[in-house]
């Protein structure tokens, strides 16, 4: 005997009107085992002592961003890049084609920066493919070749859409693609420290082997990434006939490689947190660390108005995390009544933060924890979790409509079969 309950699924997070602040951990190098969980966890209860916001520690967060963990990353990796892509597109529409160069040529750099991270390369293809069609508006055919070229190397099966392109660009193109082909292919080996999976150009390989690969010859963007989110970027340049390896040692999990240089990190810290902002249903991002002055930091960030916080800073002493700690009344009296962040405490700067040092957000992004209690239903698209007794399912983060079946007795979900879905909702 079943009764069937039907109803609106709602993350019992988003309950009451006290502002949320999404905590993912803290970027401070030398942090191992537990201690950047239980640092995270005690930020968590700093703010939440303050009773000024609800704060969320990383497992209530990984609920909310459920299923949009690859959106984050390439938001993070590609954003830059792909708005310096519109920029050139606005400019090429204008018939400047000369302006639209020197900006599409910075995009498609920025780009194949991004594939350290991403695996998304069609902008990439975009941007070169964009670049070359204004060099062909100048006149510049040589320069076009270059461009169409490295666009032709990422996917030599590429064919162009005569819709949207020229004929005299589909067939430079195709002309450009034909001798790429040509050329004798050379080999890239892999070897890794761990179980991992390869990607080259964007496309997975499957499991890192010891065999050799054959690829055209060109430049190539190799990543090697395990399950946990280890990873390794190289970028090759394959020669006709030639052979390259690439030993990848994977050891800490990141969401990327950080600059040297200050403003470049702060830059990188920017481009992060907009990211998980951008998911994370309406709250305060926080986030903080250690500075490149060896001081520590706290900040947050509003997606809802798009602006940052200015930047809590602290001496470290002998206790870092201790000290961000000491922070947390200061930072939520930053915090508006209206959950945002206090238009006197709005800062254009943005902490300088090495983003290779925040274990936790990389465990959120790459290897996301399932909360205690959720039965997850294995299915073709995105995963659902099903909270027992509930009688409510959560895809991705997102409410969604269903309706579950409930044993006679009022238990939890019979499973798989007894779950007729009707969503996800948006």
């Amino acid at each position: 005997m079943f009764a069937i309950l039907l109803s609106l699924a709602v993350d019992p997070v988003f309950a009451g009107s006290t502002p949320r602040a999404y905590v993912v951990g803290l970027h401070i190098p030398g942090l191992v085992g537990d201690a950047p969980e239980a640092a995270a966890e005690a930020l968590t209860k700093a703010l939440d002592e303050t009773g000024k916001v609800d704060a969320l520690d990383p497992m209530e967060t990984s609920r909310v961003i459920s299923g949009r963990e690859t959106l984050i990353l390439d938001g993070y990796a590609l954003g830059p890049g792909q708005a310096r892509l519109q920029e050139g597109r606005v400019l090429y529409d204008r018939a400047q084609p000369d302006q639209a160069i020197p900006v599409l040529d910075d995009a498609a750099g920025q780009l194949a920066a991004g594939l350290a991270v991403s695996t998304d390369v069609r902008s990439l293809h975009e941007a070169l493919m964009l670049l070359g069609v204004s060099y062909v508006g100048l006149g510049d055919e040589a320069s076009a070749r270059v461009a169409f070229r490295r666009s032709a190397i990422l996917d030599p099966s590429r064919e162009l859409d005569a819709v949207n392109y020229p004929p005299s660009v589909v067939s430079l193109f195709n002309e450009v693609r034909a001798g790429v082909s040509r050329e004798t292919p050379g080999t890239i080996s892999v070897t890794a420290s761990m179980a991992a999976e390869l990607f080259i150009d964007g496309k997975s390989r499957g499991a890192v082997t010891d065999g050799p690969i054959s690829m055209v010859a060109g430049t190539h963007y190799v990543l090697v990434r395990a399950a946990n989110g280890a990873s390794h970027f190289e970028t090759v340049v394959l020669t006709p006939g030639g052979a390259a390896k690439v030993d990848a040692l994977l050891a800490q999990r990141s969401v990327g490689v950080a600059e040297e240089d200050p403003s470049a990190r702060a830059r990188q810290t920017r481009e992060l947190y907009k990211a998980v902002g951008q998911y994370a249903a309406g709250g305060l991002v926080v986030f903080g660390g250690e500075l490149p002055s060896g001081q520590v930091a706290l900040q947050l960030y509003s997606p809802a108005s798009g602006n940052f916080s200015k930047i809590l800073t602290a001496d470290p002493g002998d206790d870092p995390v201790g000290a961000i700690i000491d922070l947390a009344p200061a930072l939520v009296a930053y915090v508006s009544d209206a959950g945002d962040v206090r238009t006197d405490r709005v800062s254009a700067q943005v902490a300088a933060l090495d983003v290779s040092e925040n274990d936790v957000l990389a465990g959120l992004l790459y290897d996301p924890p399932k909360p205690e209690g959720v039965a997850t239903i294995e299915r073709r698209g995105p995963k659902w979790w099903v909270w027992a007794g509930l009688g409510v399912a959560v895809a991705g983060g997102g409410a969604a409509v269903t309706a579950v079946a409930l044993s006679g007795d009022g238990g939890g979900p019979t499973g798989p079969q007894g779950t007729i879905e009707f969503g996800p909702v948006p």
